[in-house]
């Protein structure tokens, strides 16, 4: 059996069961060498990021939808190289399934294996949910003004109901992401956000400016073969291409670290000086803690918090491996204010917890959820968090509330709560980024100032 597709089949089966798709490449990994790792992970994100498109073109040649879940993610892996990878001849896509269905669903052997043939023999057509009616259909309707506005209004209803069905199928995200997206930002925002989904992220790295600056990493990853280019908006930003990077010596000795853009950027907004104490509220896994502590040339203090006793060993781990002194971590939950911590801090982070919906091409699996639990309790989270953030802020100094999230309720209809009617701050500035590709994850963030 071909061993790489094995690998991906049982990661996709991990997260069927609720692990998230990096975890369990990782495990799997640990455990099993694979021949081809970067084919692994794009038959796994491929498929994840695709995954409500490929079912829908894969019920089209089932009689009964109801299939195991063990054929379904074969299916899934086969239709995946038959529309996506063209560097994989058909017959070796139809082969290899016809082999996994063999060992991991025997009985369902012959359906796999026919229902691939058959998508072949159609010549790979993709299919997607027809819209039917356009809005302008509306116009051939019944004299009377009353009976044609009823009308507009039922072909409007019939219209929108089936362009998120085609949104949610082509772009394979519940239909709850597109609805908000949609109302959210109109047509066009919405389909670029949801474009953007379905491609993979750069992979960006953040010099460590403590060990070297950013030219001198590119020209040590240039000497071990990795192709790198700076970032135009972050001074230690680099996007980077080659496998193995995080097997590197430079990466175990902590010159360099993963890092998204748009945290790079969260952390260059908020401008924090050498010499400065800075609070990071919701800090695992640490990665702007570090960056803050590199910016600040190693002198200062981060005090850097999480809810969750295992997840500050991983800020302390991260601090170690990067030789940062400064960082100070501690459990400690951001939704309940600190008396001792009051007007302490030049610079305060708040990275709450959020919706995540800038970080689909990275988490597929969100696009996957029907719509969360607490979805709508999350502002009120946000708020607490924000508002204590606020009162460990000095006079003069300066916050960051952001997410990772492109959705209004959790990004600037926040802040503007938080700012109505409240003396002593003002709104410095604000961003919201949308997830292009090649470029940044969608993130939100707002700079704010406690006036002295």
């Amino acid at each position: 059996m071909d061993k790489d597709r094995k690998l991906a089949y049982l990661a996709l089966k991990e997260t069927e069961n609720g692990s998230w798709s990096n975890m369990a490449i990782s495990k799997l990994f640990s455990k099993e060498s694979a021949d081809a790792p970067a084919f692994v992970r794009e038959l796994v994100y491929g498929a994840l990021r695709n995954q409500l498109l490929l079912d829908f073109n894969i019920d089209y040649y089932l009689k009964k939808p109801s299939i195991s879940i063990a054929a379904r993610i074969i299916l899934r892996l086969g239709f995946y190289q038959l529309l996506f990878m063209d560097s994989v001849p058909d017959y070796a896509a139809a082969d290899s399934s016809t082999e996994l269905a063999a060992r991991f669903a025997a009985s369902q052997k012959g359906l796999v294996n026919g229902v691939l043939r058959s998508y072949i023999r159609d010549g790979k057509k993709l299919r997607l949910p027809t819209l039917l009616e356009s809005p302008e259909a509306a116009e051939n309707v019944p004299s009377g003004k009353a009976a044609a506005e009823s009308a507009k209004s039922r072909a409007a209803a019939k219209y929108h109901d089936r362009l998120i069905r085609r949104l949610s199928v082509e772009y394979s995200v519940r239909p709850w992401i597109a609805e908000l997206w949609l109302s959210s930002y109109g047509r066009e925002q919405a389909e670029a956000l949801l474009g953007a989904s379905v491609t993979p992220a750069p992979l960006v790295i953040r010099a460590n400016v403590l060990k070297n600056s950013r030219e001198e990493l590119a020209e040590r990853l240039s000497a071990i073969g990795f192709e790198t280019s700076p970032l135009e908006d972050v001074p230690a930003g680099l996007k980077a291409k080659g496998s193995g990077l995080l097997d590197t010596e430079l990466f175990r000795k902590g010159n360099f670290s993963v890092q998204g853009e748009a945290s790079q950027l969260a952390v260059s907004l908020l401008d924090p000086k050498p010499g400065q104490r800075v609070i990071d509220l919701c800090a695992a896994p640490g990665g702007k803690s570090c960056a803050m502590a590199e910016a600040m040339g190693g002198e200062g203090q981060v005090l850097a918090f999480d809810i969750y006793p295992e997840r500050v060993r991983l800020i302390e781990a991260q601090a170690r491996r990067l030789d940062i002194g400064i960082i100070r971590a501690e459990a400690g939950d951001a939704s309940v204010f600190r008396p001792e911590l009051s007007e302490s801090a030049d610079r305060v982070l708040a990275d709450v917890p959020c919706s995540g919906l800038g970080t689909l091409r990275q988490k597929p699996e969100i696009k996957l959820k029907e719509e969360p639990e607490g979805l709508e309790q999350l502002p009120g989270l946000q708020q607490k968090i924000l508002e204590n953030a606020a009162g460990c802020l000095k006079k003069g100094g300066q916050l960051l509330y952001s997410t990772c999230t492109v959705n209004p309720a959790e990004n600037c209809e926040n802040v503007r709560r938080f700012l109505e009617g409240r003396r002593g701050f003002e709104l410095v500035c604000e961003k919201q980024l949308f997830t292009e590709k090649d470029g940044p994850d969608g993130f939100y963030m707002a700079l704010i100032k406690r006036i002295g």
